[in-house]
């Protein structure tokens, strides 16, 4: 399966709020097919103009990312304080700990989502 389709099958399938914070792939294979065409004879001679767009949209998509995941791990740290601040609290109370015990398990869905949408965008990359 190509790289595309497994990522566009993933973003699918995360958090609706997630979906534009992925790497724009099929718009970057798009430029490299303007730049570097497949049925050229010859091999493609780029223009300092053309790589530096390239480079810059590179670079732009690299920092859609990383800023998303830096916001997502300082919400997470936060978040995962809030919890063992709770659960603390809550020792003497079963259902009190029941309920935490969820939004841990909630709360761990949400980290893994995470380290897949850094995988892929990583991949995506390299």
């Amino acid at each position: 399966m190509k790289f595309w389709k497994i990522l566009k099958s993933q973003i699918e399938q995360t958090l609706p709020e997630w979906r534009d914070q992925f790497l724009s792939y099929k718009d970057l294979k798009k430029q490299l097919k303007v730049m570097c065409p497949k049925d050229a004879l010859t091999p493609p001679c780029l223009d300092a103009d053309e790589l530096n767009h390239f480079l810059g949209l590179l670079e732009l998509e690299i920092d859609k990312f990383n800023g998303f995941f830096v916001d997502k791990e300082e919400e997470y740290i936060i978040k995962w304080k809030e919890l063992q601040d709770r659960v603390a609290r809550a020792i003497d109370s079963n259902a009190e700990l029941m309920s935490l015990g969820r939004e841990i398990v909630d709360f761990h869905g949400e980290m893994v989502l995470l380290e897949n949408y850094t995988a892929l965008n990583y991949t995506g990359m390299f």
